[in-house]
């Protein structure tokens, strides 16, 4: 669960859920070194279309990705030398489940060794083998959010980067890299969509309370465009809400629709549908940021 991003009731540790990965400069050197299998569910989606498309747009960590579905896990076996981009579900101790998009370095399996797969998402996936991982919302990427994998991507890629370059060597440095970047979305216009807000914040007056510089309140389609295109110039928010009525917790972030760099985050408990989306604290901590 340490393994990262980015990406349930979950303890203090529940950040590191949202995105990250191995801290390990070699891991990704040699990952880098290996050609890619990207993983599509294994019936036709707007996921698998969406993905198709930003892995041929985006990609650029590993040369010629190939493409098949997670059928194939179960015909035939992880190669060693390849990386796989794949769904992946993991839990916290408590059993609270979340969904990424992980890149994932094969292994030699032992004798007997199977991958489970359930809703297109391995359930076993070896900690280890985890090069990369976001936290996504499987559902709402097959009703109408299918576009931030064109973001998502480009995060993972951007987290490969800091590792490999040395910015990133443990959970500490990615918080802090991560953190000095609130103040870049005061230098660019900030897109929220009306539904990722929670009810303590009705409208745009109510943010611009705290929050002085450039912010949009729009429909959701229009930060999805935004990040289809990779639009310049513009933050765009995403909300994730994990678990039950009693036991949700909310991950709220901001990236560089452009290049996908993850600009902010912040999760906490979401208990009796309080704290729903983004909060007045949220735009606080971007108004102080320095």
């Amino acid at each position: 669960m340490r393994n990262f991003l980015l990406f349930a009731a979950l303890s203090v540790s529940s950040a590191s859920m949202a995105q990250y990965g191995s801290f390990d400069k070699k891991a990704v050197a040699t990952a880098k070194a290996s050609s890619t299998l990207v993983l599509r569910d294994a019936k036709d989606s707007p996921y698998n279309r969406a993905l198709m498309d930003a892995v041929k747009a985006d990609w650029r960590f590993t040369a010629n990705p190939d493409f098949g579905t997670t059928t194939d896990l179960a015909t035939a076996p992880i190669d060693p030398t390849k990386t796989y981009l794949m769904k992946v579900r993991k839990a916290d101790k408590e059993k609270h489940t979340a969904t990424f998009l992980a890149l994932v370095q094969g292994w030699k399996m032992k004798k007997g060794e199977m991958l489970n797969v359930e809703d297109d998402a391995v359930t076993n996936l070896p900690a280890e083998q985890e090069i990369a991982s976001i936290l996504i919302d499987a559902k709402q990427m097959d009703n109408g959010g299918a576009a931030m994998l064109n973001v998502y991507l480009k995060a993972l890629q951007d987290f490969l980067k800091q590792v490999e370059n040395g910015k990133i060597t443990d959970k500490a440095t990615a918080d802090r890299l991560y953190a000095s970047r609130n103040r870049f979305i005061k230098e660019q216009e900030l897109w929220l969509a009306k539904e990722q807000l929670d009810k303590s914040l009705p409208d745009l007056a109510a943010i611009k309370e705290t929050y002085t510089h450039e912010v949009k309140l729009m429909d959701y389609p229009q930060l999805m465009a935004a990040a289809t295109k990779g639009q310049s110039g513009v933050c765009i928010a995403d909300v994730v809400i994990t678990g039950e009525y009693k036991t949700k917790w909310c991950f709220r972030r901001v990236f560089n629709a452009s290049t996908g760099e993850l600009m902010y985050q912040r999760d906490e408990a979401a208990l009796f549908d309080k704290k729903m989306g983004f909060i007045q604290e949220d735009f606080r901590v971007l108004e102080q940021s320095r």
